[in-house]
């Protein structure tokens, strides 16, 4: 199974619980209806949407296409000042992943008009760690005037059921179910992808689960017009046979 590193800040996570369940009732594993699945079940998709794009890597600078990436592996000090500010926004860049991954090239775009225009007199000799947290801090600040970020309106295993088969409430499960999902202008999951699973079945359950999501979709923010925009969340589900109700 296709893993995918983990992201620090902005992840939705969600505790389900081993509850019990009727040993005759059945539980659906597979896609509802209107969904298809791909042989290894690792990726699932509204039956009646395009799916160019929906699938793609946002693990790195490089898979986002982030202006600059190109330059992750020179150092500062074999740079020009302009370069050096350019590496700077790189490391200022990476240090925005989660938010980046919302939605790459719009993000990028704000970035690149916005922030980097203010690192004109950025400090760019010696230890830039400090440089790096202000202008992460002032990159989130700034693009928020102009960007929202999805955000989600129901809760799993609250506002969505989910049962857990009788074979496994016994069983000892302690993991997370890693899923990316690309969001339409609606707030409802078109098409997601298993990043890292804990268990075939569970995980099966957590994406027919995700299925039933919805966000507050991401905006683009304008002076006289917000639009709402598609976008992708990360976020994972969380298995723990020790917790009880």
């Amino acid at each position: 199974m296709r893993t995918a590193s983990l992201w620090r800040t902005g992840p939705l996570i969600l505790a389900l619980l081993f509850g019990g369940c009727a040993a005759d009732v059945p539980i659906e594993t597979g896609p509802p209806d209107g969904w298809v699945a791909d042989a290894s079940q690792l990726r699932w998709w509204q039956a009646d949407v395009d799916t160019t794009g929906l699938f793609r890597s946002l693990d790195t600078l490089g898979d986002l296409g982030a202006t600059g990436a190109y330059l992750e592996n020179v150092q500062i000090e074999q740079m020009t000042n302009d370069l050096a500010r350019r590496k700077l926004a790189v490391l200022v860049k990476k240090n925005l992943l989660p938010l980046f991954r919302n939605e790459p090239q719009v993000v990028d775009s704000l970035f690149d008009r916005y922030v980097f225009p203010r690192m004109e007199s950025a400090r760019i000799q010696g230890d830039v760690t400090p440089e790096i947290e202000k202008y992460k801090a002032e990159g989130y600040r700034i693009i928020a005037r102009h960007f929202r970020s999805p955000r989600p309106l129901t809760k799993m295993g609250t506002d969505i059921p989910v049962a857990i088969p009788d074979s496994l409430q016994k069983a000892e499960f302690n993991g997370s179910a890693f899923i990316q999902v690309a969001i339409d202008t609606l707030g409802q999951p078109v098409a997601m992808e298993l990043l890292y699973g804990v268990h075939p079945v569970l995980d099966r359950i957590a994406m027919r689960a995700t299925t039933e999501m919805r966000w507050q979709p991401a905006y683009l923010l304008g002076t006289h017009r917000s639009e709402a925009i598609p976008s992708w969340a990360r976020f994972k589900v969380r298995f723990n046979s020790n917790l009880t109700p």
